[in-house]
């Protein structure tokens, strides 16, 4: 019966660590130098070219983001802006998951 408790317990216990972070994710991938970014979730920090990226906001409208210790800056659906070190297009929003190329 304890054999058997302890991997039940094991399985649950990761379940609820997935349901957690299921929320947050991030991806990217880069070619030539220019980066297909896709982040689910504000207020992450992800490593693209050896440049530290914050999106500490999203909605409808464009996300925040900084770069390389830059300013906070709002970039909206469709547009670019130059961002610290590096540019930045928002190429789409769908509710908390933004995609945006970096160059």
């Amino acid at each position: 019966m304890v054999k058997r408790s302890v991997p039940v317990l094991s399985v649950l216990a990761l379940g609820g660590v997935l349901l957690v972070t299921g929320c947050q994710s991030n991806s990217h991938s880069c070619v030539n130098g220019k980066c297909h970014v896709t982040v689910s979730g504000a207020g992450q920090t992800v490593e693209v070219d050896d440049v530290d990226v914050t999106v500490s906001q999203i909605n409808a409208q464009g996300m925040t983001v900084s770069a390389g210790g830059s300013a906070p800056t709002t970039i909206g659906n469709g547009e670019s802006s130059q961002v610290g070190p590096v540019m930045i297009k928002v190429t789409s929003i769908d509710g908390q998951k933004v995609k945006f190329d970096l160059n």
